[in-house]
């Protein structure tokens, strides 16, 4: 290659780059990531946060291995806390490792869509518990064993993904109270 073929080949391969840079600097949708993200604490629970919607203590609890099976029902457990002035709805859950996602009032409440509504700069508690309201996985494709999962949640503000940890039933995250951000 002559140096001015050289030259004109390294101008051009610059000028495609710095475009390929810009078009991504300039269109935010590009620049949000497809992968899951989060932060996991020293219990292994996750944590996440989605414009002004924090998710915290994020968890499956599943029985052992040997004892789960496909088409098991599995509860999601989280606490949601709105720092915003503005009421929030958590309109949607969804997992590509289950048929659904469902919201129950207690243990012996229908399955409802979910469509949690979270008051101004409150917190809702969807953690497990006694006659506690909360997620539930359904119908789950395969035995999850320890293997975390992605879950994605919709907000109205948002969506985000978070990989999801399965813990043992005897875990047992219990309540956590959040820490202020």
């Amino acid at each position: 290659m002559t140096t001015s073929h050289s030259h004109a080949w390294r101008v051009s391969l610059g000028c495609l780059l710095a475009l390929c840079l810009l078009s991504t600097a300039c269109n935010p949708a590009r620049r949000e990531s497809p992968l899951p993200t989060g932060t996991s604490n020293r219990e292994g629970l996750v944590d996440g946060q989605v414009g002004p919607m924090r998710l915290v203590h994020v968890h499956i609890l599943a029985p052992p291995m040997d004892q789960q099976k496909a088409g098991d029902d599995l509860g999601l457990y989280l606490t949601l806390v709105n720092e915003s002035d503005q009421e929030q709805k958590l309109d949607g859950v969804s997992t590509v490792h289950a048929k659904k996602v469902v919201y129950r009032a207690g243990p012996g409440a229908p399955r409802q869509d979910v469509n949690v509504t979270i008051p101004a700069r409150a917190t809702v508690s969807l953690q497990e518990g006694h006659n506690r309201p909360h997620l539930e996985v359904l119908d789950i494709d395969r035995p999850l064993g320890a293997t975390p999962i992605d879950v994605t949640f919709r907000f109205s503000t948002g969506t985000i993904t978070l990989r999801i940890p399965v813990l043992p039933l005897s875990h047992g995250a219990g309540t956590p109270t959040p820490a202020p951000s």
